[in-house]
């Protein structure tokens, strides 16, 4: 069985085990740095396992180094942004823990798919990619697939239906700027558009541009896990199963979409050694101004961070 590295057992880290482990995708180990966290969260996700029916090995480990020989490892350690921290300041925050943790990962898992879900997503995955000097193709953001998944619900529960039914896409920065492919947002095969007034659309679509920081307002002492980590165990699946799902993943581009040298969710086709290639979608004239007017912007936070 595939081996998977969760380092950071937060409620994002814990949660993504979990999910694993009900999805029967790999083995987990779970690392954290605070004593005893790991190996607890283990023995509880463990002991659901005959209720919920599932035998998942599931480990805490107290050291990095149970992430070694890792098939994937998922980044899920670093601080969560206070209400109206701004996500420069949250990089500025979490971008030391990270270079620390890519140093452990070239050493104990070399050969390893990378998963970020540190905020801030695109940020961080780029410095994760560049540090960790792996083909870019193997680090890969959740921001895309988080936002799709939310806005597959708001369809669903607008329209009283099934969020099975709900196709859509959403690509670009994890941030309000982020772009909703309309073509894509569909409810069993029917454009949205035909079933949902224009304002419930757009309404829905402020939500999810937002859905983020609605979460923070509302806990105050924690931002989103359960989606950001059902995204997580997606994401694994398709890597573990090497299912070779499309899905929307922040990955550094190198020309596709018209842009270079950043990371920001595109659709990739996903397998065992991850993005296996990012595809091309024609996208409106409006939607192309959004993706490049929204990658300039993530540009000019980078510089404004970097420099």
């Amino acid at each position: 069985m595939k081996k998977v590295g969760i380092i950071g057992s937060g409620n994002v880290g814990a949660n993504s085990a979990f999910f694993i482990a009900e999805n029967r995708t790999a083995s987990v180990t779970l690392v954290d740095i605070k004593e005893g966290l790991s190996v607890g969260k283990a023995l509880d996700i463990l002991e659901a396992g005959p209720i919920r029916r599932y035998d998942t090995d599931i480990r805490g480990e107290n050291s990095i180094e149970g992430i070694r020989d890792s098939d994937v490892v998922v980044l899920a350690a670093g601080r969560v942004r206070a209400p109206d921290q701004s996500r420069d300041e949250l990089y500025k925050d979490n971008a030391p823990l990270i270079l620390h943790l890519c140093e452990d990962i070239k050493r104990l898992a070399p050969g390893a798919v990378v998963i970020n879900v540190v905020e801030p997503v695109d940020m961080i995955t780029l410095l994760a990619q560049k540090t960790l000097g792996f083909d870019r193709m193997r680090v890969l953001g959740v921001g895309g697939l988080l936002s799709t998944t939310r806005l597959r619900y708001l369809i669903s529960n607008f329209l009283g239906v099934s969020s099975r039914e709900v196709t859509g896409m959403v690509i670009g920065p994890h941030r309000p700027s982020m772009v909703f492919l309309q073509d894509t947002i569909r409810v069993s095969g029917i454009p949205a558009d035909k079933l949902l007034p224009p304002e419930a659309m757009e309404a829905i679509i402020e939500e999810v541009r937002k859905a983020g920081d609605t979460i923070l307002q509302m806990a105050q002492r924690s931002t989103a896990y359960y989606a950001p980590s059902a995204a997580v165990a997606a994401l694994v699946e398709a890597i573990v199963r090497d299912t070779r799902k499309i899905l929307p993943v922040s990955i550094r581009l190198e020309g596709e979409y018209e842009v270079n040298g950043i990371a920001v969710s595109v659709p990739a086709q996903i397998g065992e050694k991850g993005a296996e290639r990012v595809i091309p979608v024609r996208m409106s004239a409006r939607e192309q101004k959004e993706f490049l007017a929204a990658a300039n912007e993530l540009c000019e936070s980078l510089n404004r961070v970097t420099c």
